[in-house]
């Protein structure tokens, strides 16, 4: 993976970041190696250092947004009687 790949992350600590203050619970996107970096430190929201799975997984690209928005209801059962 690209180094210019961006992964976003939920900050567990105070962060000064191109003179911007981060707060805990602020979400932001990242250089993925910068996502390595502040994992290891300790800076990210539910994920171990210790933990390979989990920090897998947090350095995982997330799915496009378009792939996320949710198919509009169907449902059949209200049209069929006895269904």
């Amino acid at each position: 993976m690209a180094d210019t790949d961006s992964v976003r992350i939920v900050l567990a600590h105070h962060l000064t970041r191109e003179d911007v203050d981060l707060a805990p619970g602020d979400e932001i996107d990242v250089p993925h190696h910068e996502a390595r970096q502040l994992i290891a430190a300790g800076y990210v929201v539910g994920v171990d250092p210790s933990d390979p799975v989990a920090v897998a997984k947090a350095l995982a690209p997330a799915p496009a947004r378009k792939q996320l928005a949710a198919k509009p209801r169907v449902d059949k059962a209200e049209d069929k009687p006895g269904a």
